[in-house]
């Protein structure tokens, strides 16, 4: 099986730095570096993949802010000392020659939702060349990609605890499958991401609509057609029509941005981990300098000759 990693890169950071104590190195804040390494280091050696890559937000707006003014307007800016660790990201990934990209006007979800996509697509010879791709990150927009091929690994208590979900487990978490995330959204909004949503529509009501109706499309051309849907939810839902219509584009990832990436850049090598060993050091993360040296031993080095003893035969 042909597997591909895929790393929400500054969702990982932000739940690393909120999960690991203060850490410096050279008087500089690392603990979000260190604990964006140590879940990639836990996830490799949980998945075991073949590809990584890692996906990051663009500073700026994206499309979305275009869209919709108040996209994320009520967020709190981050605090100071991520914000001084996030340009590490990047540079980091460089020197260590892990693929990473990064695409103004988009936010990495739709990045990994495009590469997703094409990646699953791409064939060699007659045969897929990704049979199955996880996704490592804390945000639950992304469900909406999992499918029979598509997971995500999820940190669910600091970074030590995580839980795989497929397609069974995101209807257990939202009670709606994953082709229907973005309709729930549509419906009762989110928060924290400030979408509109449908004032007075919470996720009961929500998931009893989609589980009738399957879609929103559905819930609004039988508004006039059945009587099972309450007076009151219907007042709702036709006062705030274009609110629901509103975050579903919001909510809806791009899977089609033109992105050029190369899975055999993502390939993982033997000299992937070295750089990263070498990373460590310079860092003096000195724990994943430990666990990188467990995955992958160097051999021991021989002893010099002693020139005086050699020349003695």
């Amino acid at each position: 099986m042909s597997h591909l990693v895929i790393v929400d890169g500054h969702a990982i950071a932000h739940r690393a730095y909120h999960s690991i104590p203060p850490l410096t190195s050279n008087g500089v804040p690392v603990n979000a570096l260190y604990g964006f390494y140590s879940m990639i280091l836990s996830a490799l050696d949980t998945l075991k993949p073949k590809y990584l890559i890692v996906c990051l937000d663009s500073p700026g707006p994206n499309f979305r802010n275009e869209e919709f003014i108040a996209y994320r307007a009520q967020r709190k800016p981050a605090d100071v000392d991520l914000k001084t660790q996030l340009p590490l990201l990047p540079k980091t990934l460089k020197s260590a020659g892990i693929s990473h990209y990064s695409m103004g006007g988009f936010e990495a979800d739709d990045l990994i939702a495009t590469i997703t996509k094409k990646s699953l697509r791409r064939h060699k010879k007659g045969k897929k060349i990704i049979t199955k791709v996880t996704i490592i990150t804390g945000d639950k927009d992304l469900m909406q990609l999992v499918d029979d091929q598509v997971s995500l690994f999820v940190p669910v208590q600091g970074l030590s605890v995580t839980k795989i979900y497929d397609s069974g487990a995101v209807k257990e978490r939202l009670g709606v499958n994953p082709n229907q995330v973005v309709d729930l959204k549509a419906l009762m909004g989110d928060p924290s991401d400030n979408y509109p949503g449908i004032e007075g529509i919470g996720p009961k009501t929500a998931v009893d609509l989609l589980t009738k109706y399957h879609t929103l499309d559905n819930i609004y051309s039988s508004l006039e057609k059945t009587a099972d849907i309450k007076d009151a939810v219907k007042s709702k839902l036709l006062k705030d029509r274009d609110n629901a219509y509103l975050s579903q584009k919001l909510a809806t990832l791009v899977k089609n941005i033109p992105l050029s990436f190369t899975l055999h850049d993502a390939k993982l090598k033997p000299g992937t981990y070295l750089s990263l060993e070498k990373l460590f050091t310079e860092y003096n993360f000195k724990s994943l300098v430990s666990r990188i040296r467990r995955r992958y031993p160097q051999p021991p080095k021989k002893n010099p000759i002693d020139t005086n003893q050699a020349s003695l035969f």
